[in-house]
């Protein structure tokens, strides 16, 4: 991918995690500069260099969330399913949030992320309580914009 569009997804999985786009910048940007340091504008990004960044954003967001600042919410009844997920993922604590995030959204394995401080156990059972929660909130926004 080219670092413009390293860049964007960087940013998408930070905002994805805060659903703050203030937040979501900051993150992001202390992200790229820990995962790729040396990286020239004209490169090419590897698929390793983006996980490594999405894993800082995620090492971040739970740091923050560990240290009790505030783990930005939003939820707003909104439109199209990319909002309904968004807020819907919103609802869930940080750690799920973070384990559907990496291995739903994202596609990489569960064991890549041990080194966030949590044992494979942990983010299995995280995230099997998170696809339950969104399971849930989804059909419930869908039967709510449908009236039934």
């Amino acid at each position: 991918m080219n670092v413009n569009e390293f860049f964007k997804k960087v940013y998408t999985v930070a905002f994805r995690l805060t659903g703050d786009e203030m937040k979501a910048g900051d993150m992001a940007f202390i992200a790229i500069k820990c995962a790729s340091s040396g990286l020239m504008l004209s490169d090419k990004v590897s698929g390793r260099m983006f996980q490594r960044a999405a894993e800082e954003v995620c090492r971040l967001f739970l740091s923050e969330a560990d240290n009790n600042i505030q783990v930005f919410k939003r939820f707003e009844l909104n439109n199209s399913k990319a909002e309904l997920f968004q807020d819907a993922l919103m609802t869930l604590n940080p750690k799920s949030r973070v384990a559907i995030m990496w291995k739903d959204v994202l596609g990489f394995p569960i064991d890549d992320m041990e080194e966030i401080k949590y044992t494979k156990k942990e983010l299995y059972s995280e995230l099997n309580l998170a696809r339950r929660q969104m399971k849930e909130i989804l059909n419930d926004m869908e039967l709510y914009e449908t009236g039934a």
